[in-house]
């Protein structure tokens, strides 16, 4: 475990550095703890697209640390008390779903960071300020700086307006959602189809150009590759379901029922 905890962004030397994330959908706090010690930067949590709660991202957070991992979180969308909470269990990165607007993305910050950036809710014993042990204004300092936000881009209209998302201060970057995005795009599924990857690599290359951080979650492939060549520095490309679904068929064909 080589991960830095105070800029996920920045490897020990403090030179920029591409983050690597594995995505649990089990929810399990013992996977969450390996995918950090085998050297994952970052674990991300699922709470769109399953039944995680609170409790759960908690207790995940902590595990993710234990194993050096930096916990993100995919809220289930834009709601004030969804992006508030997952910054109060631990959450470092969140990304919130279907932005696809600049007034979306400013309220993202809003609720996402104190002032003088946004408008985070006032609470000083949580885990996110680590329980404000020397005092609430460093602790909200800090946190601002330890936080990230992220809106993901998964329609024609969020690329439509992606300049105007990304002029929003306090945003960290934005957050390629291929698979909505190819639905978008009348492409649905078709991930490494030209069309596709060229609309993913124009919004990272804006992106960064911009000073913004760029994220994606695609499996290796022509489309994860082409975006890490745009300048993409949030990769997720490996999870436990995404990765079982593939191996245990594997597994399972190579013991066979009859002798």
């Amino acid at each position: 475990m080589n991960n830095n905890m105070d800029n996920v962004f920045a490897d020990e030397k403090g030179a920029p550095r591409v983050v690597r994330g594995a995505v649990l959908y089990s929810g399990s706090r013992l996977l969450a703890e390996l995918a950090g010690r085998v050297g994952f930067e970052t674990i991300w949590i699922e709470m769109e697209h399953g039944p995680t709660n609170f409790e759960t991202v908690e207790g995940l957070c902590l595990a993710a640390e234990a194993g050096g991992a930096v916990p993100s979180v995919r809220v289930s969308d834009s709601q004030r008390c969804h992006i508030l909470r997952a910054l109060e269990v631990g959450g470092r990165i969140i990304i919130v779903p279907m932005v696809n607007t600049a007034e979306q993305a400013q309220s993202v910050v809003e609720y996402g960071k104190f002032p003088p950036l946004g408008k985070r809710g006032y609470n000083t014993r949580s885990r996110g300020v680590h329980f404000s042990l020397d005092g609430p204004q460093p602790a909200f300092a800090e946190a601002n700086e330890r936080t990230h936000l992220f809106v993901q881009i998964e329609t024609r209209q969020a690329v439509e307006n992606l300049d105007e998302i990304l002029a929003v201060e306090g945003l960290s970057g934005i957050f390629i959602g291929p698979g909505d995005l190819s639905a978008s795009l009348g492409r649905t599924g078709d991930l490494n189809c030209p069309e596709v990857v060229d609309v993913v690599t124009d919004c990272i290359r804006r992106a960064r150009k911009a000073g913004k951080h760029a994220g994606i979650l695609v499996s290796p492939g022509a489309l994860l590759t082409a975006a890490l060549e745009a300048g993409c520095d949030l990769a997720f490309f490996a999870g436990d379901v995404m990765n079982l679904v593939t191996t245990w068929p594997e597994i399972l064909a190579a013991v066979k029922t009859q002798s």
